[in-house]
């Protein structure tokens, strides 16, 4: 968690950041100071060349800040005595209430019997006689045998050994949980988290579409609240849904029309379905949302061995391979880089694997046209996104080294990320906000357009705002001279035109300057 640790990870390829709030309390002193690390670590724009008035007003890089809540989980409280740690035995009764046991004496030696508080206070209305109960990511089994009738307990035996701590995952597998899409410690990081600055929300435990609506309609009232910056009105983050239980998946259709994107959460996944599902699920996932156009994150345990070996596992490598060529937009790092030995070599191996993944998938690459979808969308939209379609298709056609688009809202760039594009897609953008929420969708690369001139006035030239980006582009290395380019983007008719706006494609070959 220094600053030069985390530039390594910048310069390495790591284009988002998770800050995970699981385990965080109410002093946010931690989160802020990494936040502000990440925001300060040194990118790409540092290598350009600019007037100064432009320089002081770009950021130092556009990598994402994506803040994981807690949700809406059940987890082990208080042990007897208040002890840190039990050891459960196979075959033995093991009680979960919902009520403090810290004062009750520790058990003794030759009493098996473990006493357990859980924090769900629905447990014996959603368990049943012979439910399995999974405690620490499953690491523990316990089969119900008696439910409380006055609903403060639930028996269970043991069906195999080990430890159990206070504040371990506690997973019902296969059943509707009785749980808000948020509580109150969610709410409290979803409001510094819009008053921070963070671009994206990794929304836990989500399992239907209603759980998507009431987080972002908290995140649009916490970010209606706040003051615009430096004249720029606040952008609400991007509601990325966890996809983590049976229910999650059961729903998924209805998540993902409410959600941003989706993660797919494969520990606590892996747990509440059957791990031999798992890879079914993700790649039904995976596919839905590419169809759709809209980024998923394939997460948990990808490069796991690197935690404590500077080398992943052949099948770690095939795992995150086979992510990529099933049309993941993101593959996700969490353990390797935030507790163990070798994170940078691990968001190197990563970042290899992902290369090599692309270059086979680039060579081989379709366009990914939904008619459905099309269909659905206004007229305008309808319009952009033919011209999306046609400047990937076109971009294939004719061996075109770079898509380089003009993006002010960001719709321009998701319009053409939504048709796989099989060659870097440059995405100019005049706000770092929007800039920084397209960092999760395959091929595009944000940059902040590098003028003096205000590319929101009807007078500046569509034409002079091309002109700067190909010379960003080709500043930082992106484009050479012969190169073909296509250019995308989208002007507003003026009042004596007979068009609302009209959206433009065109093919170029870079000659020298």
């Amino acid at each position: 968690d220094s600053p030069e640790r985390i530039s390594e990870l910048v310069q390495n390829g790591m284009h988002v950041a998770r800050l995970n709030f699981s385990h965080a309390g109410t002093d946010y002193s931690y989160p802020e100071k990494l936040f502000h690390m990440l925001r300060n670590a040194k990118g790409n724009h540092e290598n350009l060349v600019v007037e100064e008035s432009v320089a002081k007003a770009k950021p130092h890089n556009l990598r994402a800040i994506l803040v994981d809540t807690k949700g809406p989980e059940i987890r082990t409280g208080v042990l007897p005595g208040d002890e840190a740690v039990t050891h459960i035995e196979t075959g033995a009764k093991v009680v979960l209430t919902i009520e403090d046991v810290s004062k009750e004496p520790v058990p003794s030696e030759d009493d098996t019997t473990r006493t357990i508080q859980i924090d769900y206070q629905s447990i014996c209305k959603t368990v049943s006689i012979g439910a399995l109960v999974l405690l620490d990511d499953g690491l523990i089994a316990l089969e119900v045998v008696e439910i409380d009738p006055a609903s403060k307990y639930v028996v269970c035996e043991a069906l195999n050994s080990g430890p159990i701590k206070k504040n371990k995952g506690v997973n019902l597998p296969g059943m509707e949980l009785d749980l808000p899409a948020l509580t109150e410690k969610d709410k409290r990081d979803l409001k510094w988290a819009c008053e921070i600055g963070a671009d994206f929300i990794a929304a836990s435990f989500i399992r239907t579409g209603a759980n998507v609506r009431s987080v972002i309609g908290y995140l649009n009232r916490c970010v209606s609240a706040l003051p615009d910056v430096d004249g720029v009105p606040r952008i609400r983050p991007l509601v990325i849904s966890k996809i983590e239980n049976k229910e999650g998946v059961d729903n998924f259709d209805e998540i993902l029309e409410e959600s941003d994107g989706i993660m797919v959460a494969r520990g606590d996944l892996g747990v509440e379905i059957p791990y031999s599902k798992v890879f079914k699920a993700q790649k039904m996932m995976v596919q839905k949302c590419n169809w759709v156009g809209k980024p998923v994150i394939v997460a948990t345990q990808m490069l796991d061995s690197m935690m404590r070996n500077p080398r992943p596992t052949r099948a770690e490598v095939t795992d995150v391979g086979s992510a990529v060529m099933d049309g993941a937009d993101a593959v996700m790092l969490s353990g390797e880089t935030a507790a163990g030995a070798y994170p940078i070599e691990s968001i190197k191996s990563m970042a290899s694997v992902v290369y090599e993944g692309d270059t086979l998938l680039n060579s081989e690459a379709k366009l990914v046209w939904n008619k459905e979808l099309h269909d659905s969308l206004s007229p305008l939209e309808q319009e952009l996104d033919g011209v999306a379609a046609a400047a990937v298709k076109s971009a294939k056609a004719m061996r075109v080294q770079s898509i380089i688009l003009i993006s002010k809202s960001g719709r321009v760039a998701r319009a053409v990320a939504r048709h796989k594009p099989h060659v870097p897609v440059l995405a100019f953008c005049i706000d770092p906000q929007v800039a920084r929420r397209l960092q999760l969708h395959r091929s595009i690369t944000p940059i902040i357009l590098q003028t003096d001139l205000d590319p929101l006035s009807p007078i500046t030239s569509m034409g002079l705002l091309r002109v700067e980006a190909l010379r960003t582009a080709t500043e930082l290395g992106f484009v050479k001279t012969g190169d073909r380019v296509i250019m995308v983007d989208r002007t507003a008719g003026k009042p004596s035109d007979v068009h609302e706006m009209a959206h433009n494609m065109k093919v170029i070959t870079v000659r020298e300057s």
